[in-house]
């Protein structure tokens, strides 16, 4: 699985390259592409899967593949998240 910050994707085609073996994290992702489908905000799709995989990672439940992808799931996108910490920096 590459890199996610190595393609230059939207976060759904993004999370719809990925099939994981384990179907509650499969369900995650398909639910996550479902929201994102139906116009849901990208970020807070984003969030909504980090704090998913938190909870099975917590739970001792994340398998290798499910691991990898919240690994790179929470790796900083520097253009986005100075892009958004910024607009906080002026009225």
């Amino acid at each position: 699985m590459k890199s996610f910050q190595q393609k230059n994707l939207s976060l759904r085609n993004k999370l719809a390259s990925v099939h994981l073996e384990q179907a509650v994290e499969q369900v995650i992702l398909n639910t996550a592409i479902a929201q994102l489908d139906s116009g849901e905000n990208e970020q807070a799709v984003l969030k909504d899967i980090k704090k998913q995989f938190r909870q099975l990672a917590l739970s001792k439940n994340l398998f290798q593949e499910g691991l990898f992808l919240y690994t790179e799931l929470q790796k900083l996108n520097v253009n986005v998240d100075t892009a958004l910490s910024s607009m906080t920096w002026f009225p």
